[in-house]
């Protein structure tokens, strides 16, 4: 739910914070007006946007992270793969592990990487179609050409069908798949999050010659999609319940977009501030411009270059970002976001009615060709494998 700010900000704040309060009352609501109600802001969230008159909004779920009980490996691995409880505390500490090889040649990484490319710039997501109609854009009219026709829309517009194209592939190529079930990647996770793990979401990222990095951003529980409510719902969201496996496709050096990470800033969830409508493509919160209201010292950055066929696993409430691509080499990586099978993922509303991703102006955004796979061990709880 984001205003303009203005003068009654406030007063429409308070309004919509007794409405959601208010459980009681919303089955009485016109459904369009119910459906846009912020449902998973908490108090603090509210506090914050009336406090700074809607300058200061999150992004994702306000929540505090709590240290582990103790820093030993949560499961039984491979030698090979073992961690330290010194590593184990390294990771927690600075948000991080990595950089570290995935074990293919050069040769295998350089075929791997044209497929991929292919795959997320010429192939349409068999997951979320714009042409089969799997989601609209708020912005696309009929009267401007037919809903589905790429032709008919503006560069912006084509610009986020082009980033939605690149969600979930992994469930349609194996060759993706078995990037993150590489024992590299499974058996570090599970010594961290615990022996069965599901992952939900891929993502392609790509930072073009010449131009800027990521700015800093961090996520918890996926708010950010539709700003109204998380699409992971954790037994606690102070616990670690998923990381972010980073795969580069091709070298990243500090000159071409590598990682960046902000030490020690995974405490808790942080507004960004100066929200607006924006005019310019931006790789992290779509059609709105921000900036994480978090003071960034630069002693604590850390610049994470990585060779292609490296895997970087960070916990993504540290502050990250990448560094500008002052090459004339388009830099790519993958990642892929893995959780405890505890963890809901979207709600059930969002299985049935689809769900709403904001950020890039996509709306009734369809799940029945979506599913959490299973990575290593077993699915106990098994309410994420249920397809509609």
């Amino acid at each position: 739910m984001i205003y303009k700010p203005h003068f009654l900000y406030r007063l429409k704040l308070i309004f919509v914070f007794m409405l959601v309060k208010l459980k009681f009352i919303q089955p009485l609501l016109p459904k369009n007006f119910r459906e846009e109600l912020p449902t998973g802001w908490n108090n603090h969230m509210f506090w914050v946007a009336f406090k700074s008159g809607g300058q200061k909004l999150f992004f994702d779920y306000y929540c505090k992270m709590r240290e582990p009980a103790s820093y030993e490996s949560k499961t039984v691995v491979d030698a090979k793969y073992q961690l330290t409880e010194e590593d184990i505390r390294a990771f927690h500490e600075s948000g991080y592990l990595g950089p570290f090889d995935l074990g293919y040649s050069e040769e295998e990484m350089q075929r791997i990487k044209e497929h991929l490319v292919d795959l997320a710039i010429n192939q349409e997501s068999k997951i979320f179609s714009y042409a089969r109609g799997d989601y609209e854009l708020e912005t696309q009219k009929p009267e401007n050409g037919n809903v589905g026709e790429r032709e008919s829309l503006s560069k912006v517009e084509q610009f986020f069908v082009n980033r939605i194209n690149v969600f979930e592939r992994h469930l349609e190529d194996s060759i993706l798949l078995n990037l993150f079930k590489n024992p590299a990647i499974t058996e570090r996770c599970a010594q961290i999050l615990g022996p069965d793990l599901l992952i939900w979401h891929s993502h392609f990222f790509w930072t073009p010659p010449l131009s800027s990095g990521s700015q800093w951003h961090q996520t918890s529980t996926w708010l950010s999609m539709d700003m109204k409510e998380s699409l992971l719902q954790p037994p606690n969201v102070e616990d670690i319940f998923q990381v972010t496996c980073w795969i580069a496709l091709t070298d990243a050096p500090k000159e071409k977009s590598c990682l960046k990470m902000v030490c020690g800033s995974r405490e808790e969830i942080y507004p960004v501030k100066h929200i607006s409508q924006s005019s310019k493509d931006s790789t992290i919160y779509g059609k709105y411009d921000s900036e994480l209201d978090y003071p960034i010292d630069p002693k604590k950055v850390k610049l994470l270059e990585a060779k292609a066929g490296q895997c970087i696993i960070f916990c993504e409430r540290t502050v990250h970002g990448s560094t500008d691509n002052v090459t004339d080499d388009t830099r790519w990586a993958v990642v892929g976001r893995i959780v405890r099978p505890d963890t809901r993922v979207y709600t059930q509303k969002m299985l049935e009615d689809g769900y709403d991703i904001k950020i890039y102006g996509a709306k009734k955004v369809k799940l029945d060709k979506w599913q959490v796979l299973l990575l290593r061990g077993e699915d106990r709880f098994g309410y994420n494998r249920v397809l509609k």
